[in-house]
């Protein structure tokens, strides 16, 4: 088997050389025959092959790279995609798309049709990459045999149109560009909806994932009864010293190993961007530990924040905390009971923790992209982790200078995204964790423009296209 799988690989490899495919304890290698050079490994699910990836060659990728500015060889990638489509795939597939992934990535796709309403079947067929200069880095065979549900189609496209805008689709909120400093009032899709059922109920990712949609809090002014070092547990016994990037970090010298690196306990870290700490000392069991309550919990949250943000009540918001109540953290204690402390490498578990996420906010809109995470020690309290992006003074400043009521009104807004939207019917995954059983669904679709608009700026109108990096798609 082995034998003849290395023999149809041959033409994807570079140069067409020679290889030979070993298995291992846990893999499959591919290796150079003549030189024994590991290629890449090769992936086998129940005796059959489901694809193959390239080891990273660093020198290679930055020859490939300095050939940046030319043309990529897409002629060589859409041959080689079709080879091994005709090589390892048994069902009919279709090529679907050719896409730039990123400036050295491009992706190849091929997936199944729908044989009644000929749509296509997405995760289906095959997923190809190549590198700009058309050799194949990374293939995978997706998933067969799967199941298609035919549900009565009871609205039109143009009846989705029209639920999607009823869903509050299109959404006001503040926006920083990842390179600029001025603040913008924007409008954008609502990154929540999916698409519109055929039976016209509204899709969601939260409702997809099985997550519950959750609410958030105003935050209360606290004053922190602690130092930001005692509520990450710095004591008497640890050492004090700077750490990679000016972090300050706290050592155990007890613990070290002669000739090794000392492993940080406990570390801060603090720029203009953000603030980032986490103690990982270990916890002294305690057969009578008791659970902290949620509010307990959450008032440690928002001490510690307070303490690496200042006056937080002026500007975040809490996400409405889902409480810890899976047997993580009931089993944890049990396990310190019946096992050894730490194990032969003297890594221990990590204390069982309850996270809290807060959401930067101005004026009662949320600021894109800046975020709060904090997570406690359910039994000791120790602020276990706590990381925080901030708005540089520039942003700052230019977010005072921004006014919050927009100056195209929200009817206008819609009627520029809703014009350009068509909606389309196709397949999609019913179920999360069933993915092979598939629904019809109604997705938002932008056939007049190279992509999807992104954003709106609300007070001068202005649009801004998501760059799909699409080069070549099927009608």
């Amino acid at each position: 088997m082995f034998e003849k799988l290395a023999e149809k690989l041959k033409p994807f490899i570079l140069d067409e050389q020679e290889v030979i495919i070993n298995e291992e304890e846990y893999s499959y290698e591919l290796t150079i025959a003549n030189t024994g050079e590991l290629y890449g490994i090769v992936h086998i699910i129940d005796g059959e092959f489901v694809g193959f990836e390239k080891e990273l060659d660093y020198e290679e990728e930055e020859d490939v790279l300095k050939s940046y500015i030319a043309e990529p060889n897409t002629e060589e990638m859409l041959q080689k995609a079709q080879l091994f489509v005709q090589t390892f795939l048994e069902q009919k597939v279709h090529f679907t798309m050719l896409n730039e992934w990123s400036s050295n990535n491009f992706m190849v796709t091929y997936e199944e049709k729908d044989p009644k309403l000929d749509i296509f079947i997405p995760h289906t067929g095959c997923t190809l990459y190549f590198n700009r200069e058309g050799l194949l880095t990374t293939a995978n065979i997706n998933q067969r045999d799967v199941k298609l549900e035919y549900p009565n189609i009871s609205i039109s496209e143009d009846e989705a149109k029209l639920k999607l805008r009823e869903a509050n689709y299109v959404e006001l909120t503040i926006y920083f560009s990842d390179e600029g400093e001025d603040a913008q009032l924007i409008y954008r899709p609502n990154h929540d909806i999916m698409g519109i059922g055929v039976n016209g109920e509204i899709q969601t990712v939260t409702e997809f994932m099985e997550a519950e949609k959750l609410e958030v809090q105003t935050v209360s002014p606290v004053t922190p009864k602690e130092t930001l070092n005692e509520m990450l547990g710095v004591n008497s016994s640890l050492v004090q010293k700077v750490g990679e990037d000016g972090s300050t970090i706290w050592v155990d010298d007890n613990l070290g190993v002669e000739g090794e690196e000392e492993e940080a306990l406990i570390s801060i870290y603090t720029d203009e961007t953000g603030f980032f700490s986490f103690s990982n000392l270990p916890y002294v069991k305690d057969e009578h530990a008791v659970k902290l309550s949620l509010e307990a919990l959450k008032e440690r949250a928002l001490r510690v924040l307070s303490l690496a943000e200042g006056p937080i009540h002026e500007k975040y918001v809490l996400e409405e905390p889902v409480e810890n109540l899976d047997e993580e953290s009931e089993s944890y204690l049990e396990d310190l009971e019946t096992e050894e402390e730490f194990d032969d490498d003297g890594y221990i578990e990590p204390e069982p923790t309850q996270m809290f996420s807060f959401y930067r906010t101005y004026n009662g809109f949320k600021i894109e992209g800046f975020e709060a995470h904090v997570h406690v020690g359910l039994y000791s309290g120790l602020i276990r982790e706590c990381s925080a992006t901030r708005l540089t003074e520039q942003q700052e400043l230019s977010l005072e200078k921004l006014k919050t009521v927009p100056t195209i009104p929200l009817h206008e807004a819609e009627n520029r995204f809703f014009n350009e939207i068509e909606m389309k019917l196709v397949r999609t995954v019913k179920e999360f964790h069933n993915p092979k059983v598939y629904d019809l669904s109604y997705i938002v679709s932008f056939p007049k423009t190279v992509g999807h608009i992104e954003k709106m700026n609300a007070h001068t109108g202005e649009v801004t296209y998501v760059d799909t990096g699409i080069l070549k798609e099927v009608e």
